[in-house]
């Protein structure tokens, strides 16, 4: 298997992309779910917080898909729990941009007929073997 340098630059931002989208959506879930699970309020958490009244809601609902550190750490502090609470798991390899890819080219592949995935598979070896001694 090739390694993510080797992938074409467009090809690599797309997989981060979706990747990084994935990622935002479960940190959103998680901040929803710790809140509620202390029976806070989104304007309590950003009062307690000190940012804005919105932001909580922004995030969770994924309007705001690139919090900084400093507004995490705000967060955690309004809900009164360590950051590291607040974020998910990284994903694991399922996730990974590498195996992004790879489920689209499988779903390519599902929609292909047979003559077709014949066609694929023979592209295939002459794009994995042309760089190989």
């Amino acid at each position: 298997m090739h390694d993510l340098h080797d992938m074409s630059e467009e090809t690599y931002d797309i997989a981060r992309e979706q990747y990084e989208r994935r990622y935002m959506a479960a940190l959103a879930q998680r901040i929803r779910a710790i809140r509620e699970e202390r029976g806070l309020t989104q304007q309590s958490v950003a009062r307690a917080a000190g940012i804005a009244s919105d932001m909580v809601s922004r995030l969770e609902n994924g309007h705001y898909t690139s919090p900084g550190l400093r507004t995490l750490l705000r967060i955690a502090d309004g809900m009164g729990v360590p950051l590291a609470l607040l974020l998910p798991e990284l994903p694991g390899p399922a996730a990974s941009p590498e195996s992004t890819l790879l489920s689209l080219l499988n779903s390519v592949a599902q929609r292909a007929q047979p003559h077709e995935l014949e066609l694929l598979l023979d592209l295939a070896r002459v794009v994995i073997g042309r760089d190989r001694p």
